[in-house]
């Protein structure tokens, strides 16, 4: 089987950032810089000092849920991410609104969010593939703002299905953590995985952020398939 990306997101401090690149992450996600700012993003020199300090040795993803355009490309020139991440209310920034973007911001890569368990999710796929360098597929839910965060799984078939019928590449979120990420990728075959709350430590030991052991068995479960 080929290589698939890991992503780890909400990452929030330095010593995280370097842990999860050490163990091998691809993709290292931050959500920071929004006006009126979100519970959990950073603000810019936070985010700064963590891109930093991992320089190229992993992929930097930025994450907004902003749907003002201008917000957007004040955030994008702030602190140039490898990819930004748009993963608002889709409803909100349309795919016009994607292109006007990449036109303001030439060389910018894209990973739309796609909400997995909405009724329109095919329809949001068709729409955004011309302008999208990537898929990231996570669940919504009531009461999180935006695409994903939420940790709940979504069905895996609605993954492959998607897969399957672009050529974007895919990478597939929500609520995977290391007891079920090999079971995801076996089944959908995506470019990548990601992984947020499944990694984080757990509430109970009232520590925020990335707890090493879990981010090591994620990682450590998605190379052990890869050999399959």
């Amino acid at each position: 089987m080929k290589k698939t990306i890991t992503q780890i997101y909400g990452i929030s401090n330095v010593n995280d950032a370097k842990m999860v690149v050490d163990m091998g992450a691809d993709h290292l996600g931050v959500a920071y810089g929004e006006v009126g700012k979100t519970p959990g993003f950073l603000d810019f020199d936070q985010a700064r000092e963590i891109f930093e300090c991992i320089g190229d040795k992993a992929v930097k993803v930025g994450l907004t849920v902003a749907f003002d355009l201008e917000e957007i490309v004040e955030m994008v020139n702030i602190l140039m991410p490898d990819i930004l991440h748009l993963s608002g209310d889709i409803t909100k920034f349309s795919p016009e609104q994607v292109k006007k973007l990449k036109e303001r911001i030439p060389g910018l890569k894209i990973m739309q969010a796609i909400p997995a368990n909405d009724p329109k999710v095919y329809e949001y796929v068709d729409a955004y593939e011309a302008i999208s360098d990537y898929f990231l597929i996570d669940t919504v839910a009531e009461g999180i703002v935006g695409i994903g965060a939420s940790g709940l799984t979504h069905s895996l078939e609605i993954d492959k299905k998607i897969v399957e019928s672009t050529k974007v590449p895919c990478i597939i979120a929500g609520g995977l953590g290391p007891e079920n990420v090999a079971e995801a990728i076996r089944v959908v075959r995506p470019y990548g995985v990601d992984s947020l709350t499944k990694t984080n430590w757990d509430k109970s030991k009232g520590i925020r952020g990335k707890d090493p052991e879990k981010v090591k068995a994620f990682i450590k479960a998605v190379r052990e398939v890869e050999r399959e």
